[in-house]
């Protein structure tokens, strides 16, 4: 099995839904809507508003697939690491490579625009200057943890939500109807084209996995915070798009570089262009915040899993960060700052749609894996048509970005793949999903439960899942899966036979006392299972053994027959022990459809993985 490479330390989990959800929306509340509104009207015209509608709709698929996959797999680096383990090194390499410049492209776009927006509040200032000092200052404070990242970004985000609802409030009140005729100029062409150029702009709604491995509950909080942003988000880009295209002369929303200021100097005179402005200063902050948070951890996940060179996954140990892969990325994004951004915010986002692509292939390819333990909390409904829609919507969007942007995105993927064939081929070594998926077709050599191993190891991190002593005991226990019905007296005879050299007693003595015992009273303690347990002598004994039969043991009575039947035997100074476990297998055993689980299991694997990993209180 894959172990990651822990450099001094773990990561902190300080972040929950309000930090996400500011996260998703300070990432997608930027250039999205302060400056792609005039672009986009260029080529849909009025039918920018459905442009926009029409964006977020194909975002919820991915978002969904997205909420499956952090929910079960809480790890940094979210979709370079969904995209690894369930389609390999090779697509986790270029998903990696892919995710990491898409995001810091996107957030040195957002320290330019800051930089634009600060040269008009204040000609004295260098805005490009003022970008590259900012980039510094947002690397410093995610240098001091999530936790204080997080916090930032509420307070960004908060002030920016205020200032766009009062921009609503008074622009909704000033619109001219006459000014959406035509409403589609260009036809549903043109608001398709629409859509795939400001498509970018909700691509920050799913930077929330990235840091997954960061949240106090993931299973809850990342499914939440993201439904939550997508809504509040569209509905902003469609009202404010809304507002512009009613309140500015189409001459001036197709030429400006500031719309949504240029719409509220309309609304509101020169306090209304002042105050826009802020905003969008404030939505800028926020993206360069969430986009080094979040594009750090790429390089910091790669090199956990031997993509990138080991001194990416170093973790400061007083505040839990990948502080190297944080400098290098505010490196990066800094000499980005240097360069034309016409070209690679179209490669951006081409990248962009051919990652979600990835991601909606990737929920596909664990449901049909179907390996134990792969476990979200969120299940996406509609499977698997919507994960096929989502597919199919990133299919039609790329055809409207053009030739460059495609030939662009071709050159990062074969440089990428030159580098894993170079760099990480020998080093990564590791079992996905889709091995397991071939599998059902080809020879099971392929796979070893490599990744089923790594999975059960991430739940346990998820659950917060402390081992304690029944855990080590059922790890290392016999368990045996029957096939045919048998009677209580010959399942005790070889349940005998498997334990008898753990205890160091004749079977024959064990069988006679798993006799006496049920002769005492019935072990089958409710329909379908059975706890026979003993007392035996000696000290320092305790042995569990568990069985599966298939067809059932005869018991006797009204629980007969039995599928599910854990042996306890112990020494007499045990027996404190050996009521914790008679509760922890009540436990167990109690909880939602385990019957059922039980028989669904495929191997014995399966069985003791579904003991183990199943919820109940632990005594330390």
């Amino acid at each position: 099995m894959h172990k990651h490479r822990e450099r001094n330390g773990s990561l902190s989990r300080d972040l929950g839904i309000p930090s996400l959800f500011s996260i998703a929306t300070g990432a997608m509340i930027s250039s999205g809507l302060f400056v792609l509104p005039a672009l986009a009207f260029s080529v849909a015209g009025p039918g920018v508003i459905f442009s926009y509608l029409i964006a977020g709709v194909l975002v919820i698929p991915t978002m969904l697939s997205k909420s499956e996959l952090a929910t079960a797999m809480p790890r940094s680096g979210g979709i370079y690491y969904f995209v690894d383990r369930s389609l390999g090194p090779l697509a986790g390499t270029l998903s990696g490579f892919a995710a990491w410049f898409s995001l810091s492209v996107k957030t040195a776009f957002a320290f330019v625009g800051l930089g634009i927006f600060m040269e008009f509040l204040s000609p004295d200032i260098n805005g490009r200057l003022f970008a590259m000092i900012s980039c510094v200052l947002f690397t410093c404070v995610n240098l001091r943890g999530a936790g204080h990242a997080g916090k930032a970004q509420i307070v960004l985000v908060a002030g920016l939500l205020i200032s766009l609802t009062l921009f609503a409030g008074f622009g909704l009140t000033n619109i001219s109807p006459i000014r959406f005729r035509p409403i589609a100029p260009n036809g549903f062409s043109g608001i398709l084209e629409g859509a795939a150029l400001v498509f970018v702009a909700f691509g920050g709604l799913t930077k929330v996995t990235s840091v997954s491995e960061e949240v106090r509950r993931p299973g809850r909080d990342i499914p939440v915070s993201m439904s939550l942003a997508l809504f509040i988000v569209t509905l902003f880009y469609f009202v404010s798009s809304l507002i512009c295209v009613g309140v500015l002369d189409p001459s001036v929303l197709s030429s400006t570089g500031m719309p949504l200021s240029e719409a509220a100097k309309v609304i509101a005179g020169s306090t209304g262009l002042t105050v826009m402005s802020i905003a969008a200063v404030l939505a800028f902050l926020s993206t360069g915040n969430a986009g080094i948070l979040a594009s750090s951890r790429f390089p910091f996940a790669m090199s956990r899993d031997d993509l990138l060179p080991a001194g990416l996954s170093r973790i400061s140990r007083k505040k839990g960060v990948p502080w190297v892969s944080v400098v290098l990325t505010g490196v990066i994004i800094i000499l980005f700052l240097l360069l034309d951004f016409i070209h690679l915010v179209k490669l951006a986002s081409t990248m962009k749609i051919i990652l979600f692509l990835f991601v909606n292939a990737s929920v596909i390819v664990m449901r049909e894996s179907r390996i134990h333990t792969y476990k979200p909390v969120f299940r996406s409904p509609g499977y698997p048509w919507i994960q096929i829609l989502g597919i199919a919507g990133m299919l039609v969007l790329l055809t409207k970005l053009g030739q460059s942007a495609l030939t662009a995105s071709l050159l990062v993927i074969v440089g990428g793949t030159i580098w894993y064939f170079i760099y990480s081929r020998k080093r990564a070594q590791r079992e996905y999903a889709l091995l397991h998926l071939t599998a059902r077709i080809f020879p099971r050599e392929l796979v070893k439960n490599g990744l089923v191993r790594e999975l059960a190891q991430v739940l346990r991190d998820r659950d917060n899942i402390t081992e304690d002593r029944f855990d080590d005991l059922v790890s290392e226990a016999t368990i045996l899966d029957i096939d045919k019905s048998i009677d209580m007296k010959k399942f005790f005879r070889i349940a005998s036979e498997n334990l008898e050299d753990s205890l160091c007693l004749k079977k024959n003595e064990i069988d006679r006392l798993l006799i006496e015992r049920e002769s005492d009273s019935s072990t089958a303690l409710r329909k379908g299972l059975a706890i026979p347990h003993i007392i035996v002598p000696g000290s320092g004994r305790f042995s569990v053994l568990l069985a599966r039969c298939r067809e059932g043991v005869d018991f006797g009575g009204e629980n007969s027959p039995v599928r599910m039947i854990f042996v306890l035997a112990g020494s007499r100074e045990e027996r404190t022990f050996h009521l914790r476990a008679l509760m922890a297998i009540a436990e167990i055993t109690s909880s939602p459809d385990f019957d059922s689980k039980w028989m669904k299991c495929r191997n014995i694997d399966e069985l003791r993985d579904l003991v183990l990993l199943t919820q109940r209180r632990r005594v330390e």
